[in-house]
């Protein structure tokens, strides 16, 4: 009797055991999963990087791109499924994009190492993601840019949304807008050459970037021939210069549709924003999801969302 004792004794303590590694299993995931798919600390004002929506015929092609390359995780927000990665909400719509040049040209993603990302991408049939390279172009001309950084996340991340803007100085306001208006702070990579709108702590990294693209380049020819010979006929008149390319306009209705900013308290920032002159083109409501938004057109001319709900999805 005493030996069933100590055997049934015994038995309960090594159950015990046994349910509370369980347990404790249980909570270090759930623990870890926000840690994996949450936003970034919102900044001074209250603002992080929520979502970025693309526009593309086929939806099940780039998701599955998304999941089994860089490990995105499908979860459902109201009606509306989106693709979860550190520090960013991947959100596809069916459509044809509508071509142009846009003013955000791509995401930039970074981690400790891409290389078994671009291994990934290459033997999905993304031709440009061979070992060294720094932008990958994905179907339908979604440009991605991949930066490893021994300093980076382990795994791959959100680091920029990257303007590409006809001149410096647009630039230098673009940057100087986002710190005003969404508290970001003043930094800068490449040695100074792209001017950042910094969104995170530096080790946390996450930017709003510009960068000098595009636009007429040169110009017309100094100088001239010799003048004309006595009794010569006239010269023809010189043929027009072609007109200037069109610079780059709103991301609306691109590939890269526009990405969008989490904020906090919502309703009292989008008001303060707009009497400080911030162009509200869509006002504070609650969407399908259940999540709150509104659309404001920032300094550059681009669209851009505002909402409130993403972060702890």
């Amino acid at each position: 009797m005493r030996r069933e004792l100590q055997f049934e004794s015994t038995k309960e303590i090594l159950m015990k055991r046994i349910l509370l590694a369980l347990l404790c299993g249980v909570a270090l995931t759930v623990s870890g999963a926000p840690a994996f798919a949450q936003l970034a600390a919102p900044d001074a004002a209250g603002v992080s990087l929520g979502a970025v929506y693309y526009t593309v015929p086929d939806v099940a092609a780039h998701k599955k791109i998304w999941v089994e390359s860089f490990g995105a995780m499908p979860v459902k927000i109201g009606n509306t499924e989106m693709l979860k990665m550190p520090g960013v909400f991947i959100v596809l719509k069916q459509g044809q994009p509508a071509a142009g040049t846009a003013l955000v040209n791509h995401l930039g993603i970074w981690a400790k190492d891409l290389k078994p990302t671009r291994a990934k991408l290459l033997a999905a049939g993304i031709a440009s993601a061979i070992p060294t390279a720094q932008f990958i172009d994905l179907p339908d001309g979604l440009r991605l840019e991949f930066i490893d950084d021994p300093a980076g996340p382990d795994l791959p991340a959100a680091h920029h949304i990257h303007y590409f803007i006809p001149n410096a100085q647009v630039g230098l306001d673009g940057r100087a807008w986002y710190m005003k208006t969404f508290g970001a702070t003043e930094n800068s990579r490449r040695n100074g050459g792209v001017p950042s709108a910094l969104l995170t702590t530096p080790e946390k990294w996450i930017s709003i970037d510009f960068t000098v693209s595009g636009g007429a380049r040169g110009g017309a020819p100094r100088g001239g021939g010799a003048p004309p010979a006595a009794g010569a006929a006239p010269a023809p008149a010189p043929a027009a210069a072609p007109a200037p390319a069109a610079g780059p306009v709103s991301n609306k209705g691109t590939v890269m549709d526009r990405f969008a900013l989490e904020v906090k308290g919502i309703d009292a920032f989008v008001k303060k924003i707009e009497g400080e002159g911030v162009k509200v083109t869509k006002q504070v409501s609650t969407n399908a999801d259940g999540l709150k938004t509104a659309m404001i057109v920032d300094g550059v001319g681009n669209d851009v969302e505002l909402i409130e709900g993403l972060a702890g999805k």
